[in-house]
């Protein structure tokens, strides 16, 4: 593939937006990495390019790619500690297939699984669809490397990491990391279908108490009938135990039922994927909201956290949708991240913030500049 068309690969990620890059590079090991960020001015890092808000995308001609996904080596795995090391590109499906035969996963597993890897994760500090029970990336790590504007190597311990997880990699390009797993659990699963969405929330509330449930995905009544459950609202509740009347084959199906919310997204055309965070006690008044609009969601709602999906014709109401959630206390981004499409709707005070962050680890300005802040 020449030049040309290999750019043209690199100028777009699930957001859909389109960029230019100035050159793109494919380092085989970090000492490749610290001398491309020696010998480099911009510098956009990339990994499995599935992020919704153009965190990957170059612009203006003027960035750099460094696609870290030949750094996917998976290094040393210590059994009595629980602990893996590995390079930033690996690709977690790849991680939690070599883990199981050490009845061993990482408990964190976006929707993204078969794409993500392990330090995109970490820049966005990924969530999943067991965050009520696992919560964020940041929570597994032990440790990350990182190469720094001068191209210089770091360690950074559980007290740094802050510093670089959700940062979307304006901070410096993580390499290797050091990552927290569990045991490999036997899960079942439930599915409840109600008519009122103030049921749903007070199912949610009492499956809250139990430490042995680890999901409760939510489905409104338009994802429901596209994914042929019965007609309401239907929640989907993982157990870490037999409690489950879904089990083994049955409870597989319910996995693949769930991987099928994105190929239904994307054949409906839905083009803006948010994940707004509110408390679940108001989470009501944004469901009514979304279906006077007819917009469809889905989300992990013990957590506060839902999915708008807009198509094309909607994406005109997100700013409307930002402000409700706004005015409801709530947050405007959660699993996806700020990149670009974001920036605006970030407070000031965050902005400052993240702009003195930005200055104490990356003061030479290189890293994936126009995006977070």
């Amino acid at each position: 593939m020449n030049l040309k068309n290999l750019k043209k690969v690199y100028e777009t990620d699930a957001s859909r937006l389109k960029g230019n890059a100035l050159d793109v590079k494919n380092p085989k090991s970090i000492q490749e990495v610290k001398e491309i960020i020696k010998n480099s001015k911009r510098i956009v890092p990339r990994g499995g390019g599935s992020g919704f808000v153009g965190g990957s995308i170059p612009q203006g001609g003027l960035d750099i790619v460094l696609d870290l996904s030949k750094l996917n080596q998976i290094g040393k795995l210590e059994k009595e500690r629980n602990t893996i090391e590995v390079g930033a590109g690996v690709i977690l499906q790849d991680l939690q297939n070599y883990l199981e035969k050490y009845n061993l996963e990482f408990p964190v597993i976006p929707s993204s699984k078969e794409i993500a890897t392990i330090g995109g994760m970490i820049a966005t500090n990924a969530t999943g669809d067991r965050s009520l029970k696992y919560g964020k990336t940041e929570n597994w790590i032990n440790w990350i490397e990182i190469i720094n504007c001068y191209g210089e190597l770091e360690r950074k311990g559980v007290t740094e990491i802050s510093d670089y997880s959700g940062m979307e990699g304006i901070t410096g390009i993580i390499v290797k990391v050091c990552l927290k797993l569990t045991k490999k659990k036997k899960r079942t699963a439930s599915i409840i279908t109600v008519e009122s969405f103030e049921e749903i929330i007070s199912i949610v509330k009492n499956l809250k108490r139990n430490s042995n449930i680890s999901m409760t995905k939510f489905l409104d009544k338009w994802f429901s009938k596209k994914l042929n459950l019965e007609e309401g609202y239907n929640l989907i509740i993982e157990y870490e135990d037999d409690s489950g009347n879904l089990k083994n084959d049955d409870y597989e199906k319910v996995l693949k039922l769930i991987d099928e919310i994105y190929p239904i997204i994307a054949r409906e055309e839905c083009s803006r994927i948010e994940d707004p965070k509110i408390l679940i006690d108001k989470l009501p008044i944004l469901v009514r909201w979304l279906e006077q609009k007819n917009i469809p969601s889905f989300g992990e709602i013990s957590t506060g956290n839902l999915n708008p999906c807009f198509n094309n014709s909607q994406e005109e109401l997100i700013p409307e949708m930002v402000k409700l959630v706004k005015r409801l206390g709530g947050q405007i981004s959660r699993n996806y991240g700020v990149g670009i499409l974001k920036k605006k709707f970030v407070e000031i005070n965050d902005q400052k913030i993240l702009r003195n962050i930005k200055k104490r680890t990356d003061p030479l300005n290189k890293f994936n500049q126009g995006k977070l802040i």
